[in-house]
């Protein structure tokens, strides 16, 4: 990749950026080493490792890279004979035990959510006899232990033996009658001997050697004749303990020597794994995501923002290139407006993505690149004599000699610093040649020329950085599509020109060709049809999301409806087997009572068979009835039809209840204010007339007026199943569950539950009956008791004894 690119783009600061993200000198040394990849899979690769470590930081909190150091010149010194100091071992040892850890960590991790660290985590080695071989030796503060061998445990006994028995003696000499020759009764040491400080008139009279002398003379460090030869000793011991030492240290450092190539290995992997952290560290603080890198020559940037401008004060912009009609982009607008933050927001993001790292945008879709090329700024060069024109040039001309068939080029101000005819006929010959090279480019420029010439040209789209006309400031967001004015007048007055200047100059610029007002009528055009464009998307995607969330809540009410109609046909069914377990000893119950009426068994057997078919009889009406109840037809699902020609509601009509999806018969005749019923099944809803749709068939023929509820009630009391309420009445109530749960069911499903529970309850002449509506809000418990208030079979009902539910349930008693 060029490096002037990547100079002026200001990569090094990402990379800067990047090594404060890493938690040790691997990472760190990975960090400022980064350079943007060419090779798409290669790229993938470390855009992909990014994402999984950002997803383990998300889900694990982090990946534990503590304790690890860089020891690679300490497995240099070990490979080539040398010896490491216990400081080194100790590095050495601290990795070791960061990486078994990290090790230990990754391998917990999903293989299959975490594949790319976890094949790094394989890598690593683990080298615990190292680990405690080192630990046993030396202390945390890097001394070696008495521990570390036997030869040096019995080295420093003897030492320390002769180390007392030479401060004894000399604390007998300074306390003894020479302690008057003495300037202090102290022990000192000189020459690593111990030695007390005589004054020098008693030099005579004072046996011994004197190893040094006070910088006044008056002061001699002696050490004693009858203490040297313990000296001796004591130095003898540590000239044992010193090699002992430097045994031990050798030993540790040919195990290291004998795995190094395995920590090599372990120290790549770590380097590895703690640069794959920072990239993602660094992807969380800049909010980044994951761009998608293709080869198809397109770049999409949404909501992009530059990663080196403070996030609160950075204007995010979007950005397209790479289409047919946009290979190259001429961004237009005033000064301190814009256009170079643009310009190096796409270059520096699509060098970020190549280096497998995540941009700051909402969406982004880069081309991968073999060359990005870029020319901003001023580079004036006073040593080579070059301008400011001269510089751009011999950058612009270096670019041109080394141009691909696949790069990007940013060109700052093209064509600047000259005569402004032949600087922007230069910057037309160069934006024609790169095009015609394949060249991707964004440039920038003031020249007006140039605005018209993207107009004409295939491939070139004007673009802008929007200017405030009333506060006579930029926006700093980038108008795709429309060309830009320089404003330049408006920009000097709010720098401080003297108003008599602008005017002086307003009037100066009184011609307006025509090419200018045709690209102002362009700009206003795009703009309000940007605007258009845009409230048309968001009206399609809420419209969307509306649509999708009707067909979600449509399924599921779908499904919910089979559920209930399933589970309330299997606890239908419940009910009758134990009704028929029940029936069978009420049946061998009365065979006894008639073999004591009749005095014979066969009559008595007649009687159980009759009232066996009886009971068959009833089960088969009751299976009937509750499979036909259960089981009635979805809207759509029947064979019934919409009337072809719309007409006036007539009792007796067919007719589909939309709101339950549910076919029926009108009963009433519909009035203009009232509700009216509508028999679905053996369950009667109140709905309101409008609401319903006519199904097809003949108007009803007239009938006999519909008994009220009083008579019905009276018919079906007159019932000979229920009349007298004898034997036949009992087995009918035990028949019947004295129990009906509603829990889970809305209000108006709850209702239609109980009231044909209650016609059922009321018919087989069970009198108490437990309504289970569960607790919650109360909501339900109000509603059933409101509705079995005016209940005709209800007398009276009361909540619940604690031990049998509580609030969640409600006792009703029936009518006799």
């Amino acid at each position: 990749m060029d490096e002037h690119a990547l100079r002026t783009l200001e990569y090094d600061a990402i990379r800067r950026r990047l090594a404060d993200d890493a938690a040790c000198s691997l990472g760190v040394e990975r960090a400022l080493g980064m350079t943007p990849e060419t090779n798409l899979a290669a790229v993938q690769a470390l855009l992909d490792e990014t994402a999984e470590a950002r997803a383990m930081f998300s889900i694990k909190g982090g990946i534990p890279l503590g304790g690890i150091t860089d020891i690679r010149p300490e497995l240099r010194q070990s490979q080539i004979g040398g010896v490491l100091d216990p400081e080194q071992l100790l590095a050495v040892a601290s990795t070791a035990g960061a990486a078994r850890s990290l090790k230990a960590f990754l391998a917990k991790a999903e293989a299959g959510t975490w594949p790319l660290l976890v094949s790094y985590g394989n890598r690593i080695g683990v080298y615990s006899s190292l680990e405690s071989a080192i630990g046993a030796a030396i202390a945390p503060n890097g001394l070696v232990l008495d521990s570390a061998s036997m030869d040096l445990a019995r080295i420093r006994s003897r030492k320390r033996v002769a180390e007392g028995r030479l401060r004894e003696k000399l604390n007998s000499i300074i306390t003894g009658p020479l302690r008057n020759y003495l300037q202090d009764p102290v022990i000192v040491q000189r020459a690593d001997r111990a030695c007390v400080p005589v004054k020098a008139e008693h030099r005579g009279a004072f046996g011994g050697i004197v190893h040094d002398t006070s910088s006044s003379g008056a002061t001699l460090f002696v050490e004693p004749a009858a203490v040297v030869e313990l000296g001796n000793e004591v130095r003898e011991m540590e000239v044992q303990e010193r090699q002992e030492i430097q045994r031990i240290l050798m030993r540790l450092t040919g195990m290291i020597q004998q795995v190094s190539p395995g920590l090599w290995a372990t120290v790549d992997a770590l380097s590895t794994i703690d640069f794959i952290a920072a990239r993602a560290r660094l992807a969380d603080r800049m909010n980044a995501v994951e761009p998608e890198i293709g080869a198809v020559g397109v770049t999409r940037l949404l909501s992009a923002r530059h990663p080196l401008i403070d996030p609160e004060k950075v204007v995010a912009i979007d950005i397209s290139l790479g289409e047919a009609e946009n290979r190259a982009l001429l961004i237009t607008g005033p000064n301190t407006g814009g256009k170079t933050v643009t310009l190096k927001t796409v270059g520096l993001l699509t060098l970020m993505a190549q280096s497998g790292l995540h941009v700051p945008a909402a969406r982004a879709t880069i081309h991968l690149f073999d060359q990005v090329f870029s020319d901003i700024g001023d580079e004036q060069s006073i040593q080579q004599s070059l301008s400011t024109f001269s510089s751009h040039m011999t950058n612009i001309a270096r670019i041109l000699a080394e141009l691909g068939p696949n790069a990007l080029v940013l060109l700052d101000e093209v064509g600047a610093g000259t005569d402004p005819g032949e600087g922007a006929a230069l910057a037309r010959a160069l934006l024609s040649y790169l095009l015609s090279r394949n060249a991707r480019v964004v440039a920038t420029s003031h020249y007006g020329e140039l605005k018209s010439f993207a107009y004409t040209t295939d491939g070139i789209e004007n673009a802008s950085v929007e200017f405030d006309d009333v506060s006579l400031r930029p926006t700093y967001r980038l108008l795709q599509g429309i060309p830009g004015s320089s404003n330049a007048i408006a920009i000097a007055g709010r720098l401080g020109l003297p108003e008599e200047v602008l005017a002086d100059a307003r009037s100066l610029t009184v011609t307006v060709d025509e090419a200018s007002t045709v690209i102002k009528g362009l700009e206003e055009a795009k703009r309000a049809a940007l605007g258009e464009a845009k409230a048309a998307q968001e009206a399609r995607r809420e419209a969307r999301v509306l649509r999708e969330k009707a067909e979600r809540e449509l399924s599921q009410y779908e499904e919910l409806r089979h559920e209930v109609r399933r589970k309330a046909l299997e606890e239908a069914r419940t009910i009758i087997r134990k009704a028929q377990d029940r029936a069978a000893n009420l049946v061998a119950d009365v065979k006894r009572r008639a073999s004591a009426h009749y005095g014979s068994t066969v009559e008595a057997d007649r009687a159980a068979t009759q009232i066996r078919e009886d009971l068959r009889d009833v089960e088969r009406e009751a299976v009937d009835e509750i499979d036909a109840l259960l089981a009635l037809p979805r809207s759509g699902d029947d064979d019934e039809t919409e009337a072809a020609e719309a007409r006036p509601l007539h009792a007796g009509d067919r007719v589909r209840v939309p709101s339950l999806g549910l076919a029926g018969t009108l009963v009433d005749e519909p009035s203009e204010n009232d509700k009216v019923s509508v028999q679905v099944g053996r369950l009667r809803v109140s709905v309101a007339p409008s609401s319903l749709v006519l199904l097809g068939g003949p108007p009803p023929l007239p009938k006999t007026p519909p008994k009220s509820q009083s008579q019905v009630i009276r018919t079906e009391r007159e019932q000979p199943l229920e009349a007298g309420r004898g034997e036949d009445g009992i087995m009918a109530a035990a028949a019947v569950s004295q129990q009906l749960s509603l829990i889970g069911m809305r209000a108006e499903e709850a209702l239609m539950s109980l009231d044909r529970y209650l016609d059922i309850a009321y018919g087989a002449g069970v009198e108490r009956v437990r309504i289970v509506h569960g607790k919650g809000s109360g909501v339900l418990r109000r509603v059933v008791q409101d509705h079995l208030k005016t209940h005709a079979y209800v007398e009276s009902f009361v909540t619940a004894d604690p031990d049998e539910g509580g609030a969640g349930a409600t006792i009703a008693l029936m009518k006799k």
